[in-house]
């Protein structure tokens, strides 16, 4: 074999490694924090070893399995009742730790095996498999097209449609440690070796591949929770291919009269006969009889995941998350592999189409369409000449094959076969993910990959047919290098700007609030927060946590958002104690004498400010309980012995407000709800006809000074703020004219661009003012003079104006009874809750703590 045979070869694997490389190198552009432009403020989005904190929350609570297993052998920190049990996840018991350990074992694997030979962490191993295990798509999504077209053009397209896909490469770069890493490539591979069982000829190899891809569906079963719509999929390609094939052969005019040996001599009855027992063995051994719940599960997803509640009258917590956003349809291209990869994809099905509607050809027919003198002769140098030997039949070839002869695409019965159960299996996985898609965003990681591989196959088939009508080669490796920088560099560039801007999901400041915890508070304090930060906590403070990532979907998103928003302090205790001490069940409880949940909530928000003596007569009294159901639910509200509950508040809060205000205003009536938010900015201050003045960019919030002290009461600045409606839309704020404007308008009163907020809070030299401006106003306003000519400033909606949150991290506490601040760090303020109303309690320190407010990122 010479070295043109010997590269030829190798190309396949050089391209693959190239493509793999490179993705590779993206990724990884995360461990530079790029998204903090100053050198010396990275170090706080750093750990201790330099190492980048993690760049997606849940990630931690990854983490923490990880080292469970490899400091115990199992997932939980403990066993109950023979079940892995996650103690620190879900107060006030914890819950199982039934979870796909595939990501928990291969890490504790790699680790293990990586300190063989050199000294790495666990969370350098952590921070490095997610760009390793994304990366590899690339190689099954490359040859399977290679192997449908036999073309390199398209097995590069979808390759890097594959792994560059922005939806699973945002899921895969450096630091994004979770389970989105085996969600393409697993796929992949079972499709990869399902479709080489149906190309197989020998019975032996169709089972032996099928026998594969069934184990590669069962290692996914042990990867992602949603493993199951590739059961849906795969199983029902096999079964509707029968039916496509049948369809096809009546087409072809083929003798359908003996079904019984049509069925036998199908291509994929080996395979499905395989493939379909295997697998209903394996995943009765790695999930049980959960595979029907999970089957369930996902149809149910399919259609529910925008109800307004979760299956019961609480509100739907899912509707909030970013991922279950219903997504555009630029959306869904740009995520899926970008615009032109889409449009490859949709096209690559309408070619799919006519080419299976043409009838196959036989390799006769192949040899009858040939010109006449190469059948019968080769020509050489302009002269017919017949080998006679098989000597010379090889030695003229090679000159013969360089003889140029128009053709077409034409395929043989069998690539007929072969190339609908393709179709088939793609036809039905992108009309299926686009159903889910109507529920979410978070489905475009799944159809990316049949776009990638449709979107292959569309360019394979172009530049092969392109490649037979010409004889310049030179013209196709153009038009291919074209058609596939179109579908490349799109996501490519996308992925680029993401990893390189990319910054850790928590910093310094957090992860010592968090050690602070650890070191300086009892082993059974739970901590409590909106939920995003719930896996953090558990990891770094080692306590257990009210809410987390996985326990955001139940009533508890009503609970937590109803104790930030309310401004009865009693009740927001109340609730937080309540939450730590038994969960859900004193609604479960009550729920089983009211028969009715928005009864139970609205018994609940009356009792939760009470003492027990007063809960007791409120329950034994209007709401007619027995003692002894009293007692069954006051055991769960006011329990004798209760755990200290510290409650996290940050500032990243703030712009998180719109949903949690959402979840604790529901009204279990109709169902429906309102959101209230806060706008924060920081804003440094400019000098507009001679005086101080001050404009947030992002809140629209307008200040000048005044020495008018009847007029602004003590406040050395007035204050008001643009409409919302005109923020950066109809009203360009940035221009000096603009600005002199505004200044004018607010020193003498003329002008109509400007509102007065309804209530004015104002916080200098830890001294805090406050007062109403304009009753018929529905914003309000609170303005930290940090010094130096810097404002942190916060509107907000003035239904929040006294609001847990408002006063406890905005206000820092001022006049608060059953809240007391414990510890602060930079845009973090740790408050432990008192545990029942005496009406003689220590008032917290009413300290503002300008540092608190200042951090908004």
């Amino acid at each position: 074999m010479n070295s043109k045979e010997v590269l030829k070869k190798a190309a396949p694997f050089i391209i693959v490694i190239l493509l793999m490389v490179t993705l590779f190198a993206i990724r990884a552009e995360t461990v530079n924090i790029g998204g903090i432009q100053n050198e010396s403020l990275k170090a706080l989005y750093e750990d201790d070893n330099g190492m980048p904190y993690f760049t997606e929350i849940d990630s931690y609570y990854n983490f923490r399995l990880t080292e469970n297993y490899l400091e115990t052998g199992h997932l939980g920190d403990t066993i109950v009742n023979g079940t892995d049990w996650d103690s620190l996840s879900t107060s006030p018991d914890g819950r199982a730790a039934d979870y796909q350990p595939v990501i928990i074992v291969l890490t504790a694997f790699v680790y293990k095996f990586l300190n063989i030979f050199t000294s790495v962490s666990l969370v350098q191993v952590a921070y490095w498999i997610g760009p390793f295990i994304g990366t590899l798509a690339v190689i099954p999504a490359y040859f399977i097209v290679r192997r449908a077209t036999g073309n390199d053009w398209g097995a590069i397209v979808a390759g890097v449609i594959a792994g560059a896909a922005p939806a699973y490469f945002s899921h895969t770069y450096g630091g994004f440690f979770d389970t989105d890493m085996f969600n393409i490539l697993l796929p992949l591979l079972i499709v990869l070796f399902l479709i080489e069982a149906v190309y197989a000829t020998k019975p032996v190899w169709k089972a032996v591949y099928a026998a594969i891809s069934s184990v590669f569906l069962a290692l996914f079963s042990l990867a992602w929770s949603g493993y199951t719509y590739m059961v849906l999929l795969t199983v029902g390609t096999l079964i509707l291919y029968y039916l496509a094939s049948y369809i096809m052969d009546r087409h072809d005019g083929k003798d359908l009269s003996n079904k019984k040996q049509w069925f036998k001599n199908n291509p994929v009855t080996i395979p499905a006969i395989v493939f379909i027992i295997l697998t209903i063995i394996l995943l009765a051994i790695t999930v049980g009889g959960s595979m029907f719940e999970s089957i369930t599960s996902v149809v149910s997803l399919s259609t529910s995941l925008q109800s307004a509640t979760a299956g019961t009258a609480y509100p739907n917590v899912y509707v909030s998350v970013g991922e279950m956003q219903v997504p555009q349809v630029i959306d869904i291209a740009n995520q899926s592999g970008g615009v032109f990869g889409l449009l490859y994809a949709l096209a690559g099905l309408v070619l799919f189409v006519a080419l299976l509607w043409k009838k196959p050809v036989t390799k006769k027919q192949q040899i009858e369409d040939q010109p006449k003198e190469i059948k019968t002769k080769k020509r050489v140098g302009g002269k017919s000449y017949t080998p006679k030997t098989k000597k010379q039949e090889e030695e003229v070839q090679e000159i013969v094959e360089k003889q140029f002869v128009p053709g077409k695409i034409e395929w043989t019965e069998k690539q007929q076969y072969d190339n609908l159960f393709l179709f088939v299996l793609l036809l039905l996985w992108i009309v299926g993910i686009a159903i889910m898609l109507t529920q979410g965003t978070r489905f475009i990681e799944q159809f990316a990959v049949p776009v990638s591989l449709l979107s292959g196959l569309f360019v394979g088939y172009i530049i092969k047919d392109i490649d037979l009508k010409t004889e310049q080669y030179k013209y196709v490796a153009i038009i291919g290098l074209i058609v596939v920088l179109l579908a490349a560099v799109p996501p490519l560039v996308s992925d680029h700007t993401v990893s390189s801007q990319s910054v850790g999901s928590t910093n310094d400041d957090m992860y010592n609030t968090l050690t602070w915890i650890k070191a300086n508070t009892p082993q059974d304090t739970v901590l409590a927060s909106w939920w995003d930060y719930g896996h953090l906590f558990t990891q770094v403070a080692d306590r257990q946590v009210v809410f987390d990532g996985g326990s955001q979907n139940n009533m508890r998103a009503y609970w937590i958002g109803n104790a930030l928003q309310t401004s009865n302090e009693d009740l927001s205790a109340g609730i937080l104690r309540m939450l730590a001490n038994s969960g859900e069940e004193a609604s479960n409880t009550l729920d089983l004498y009211t028969h009715n949940t928005t009864k139970t909530v609205e018994v609940l928000n009356k009792i939760l400010p009470m003492d027990r003596n007063q809960a007791n007569a409120e329950l034994t009294g209007p709401v007619g309980l027995s003692q002894q159901e009293a007692n069954a639910v006051l055991d769960k509200t006011h329990p004798a012995q209760t755990k200290p509950v510290d409650l996290i508040l940050s500032s990243d809060m703030l712009s998180k407000a719109a949903w949690w205000s959402y979840f604790g205003t529901w009204n279990f009536q109709n169902q429906t709800s309102t959101h209230y938010s806060y706008y924060p900015a920081n804003v440094q201050a400019e000098q507009i006809n001679g005086k101080t003045f001050i404009l947030g960019m992002d809140n629209g919030v307008v200040g000048v000074s005044s020495s008018n002290t009847n007029e602004t009461e003590g406040v050395p600045m007035l204050f008001a703020y643009v409409d919302q409606s005109k923020l950066n839309k109809s009203l360009n704020m940035s221009t000096t004219e603009d600005k002199e404007r505004m200044e004018k308008e607010l020193t003498d009163g003329t002008g109509n661009e400007l509102l007065k907020p309804h209530k004015l809070i104002y916080i200098e030299n830890n001294q805090l003012s406050e007062r109403i401006v304009n009753n018929n106003s529905n914003m309000s306003l609170i303005v930290y003079n940090n010094g130096g000519g810097s404002y942190f400033t916060v509107l907000y909606d003035s239904y929040l104006d006294n609001a847990v949150f408002t006063k406890l991290y905005l206000e820092s506490g001022m006049n608060t009874t059953r809240f007391n601040l414990t510890h602060t760090e930079p845009g973090i303020s740790v408050w432990n809750v008192f545990e029942y109303p005496t009406g003689n309690t220590n008032q917290a320190q009413a300290v503002v703590n300008k540092t608190n407010n200042t951090n908004t990122t």
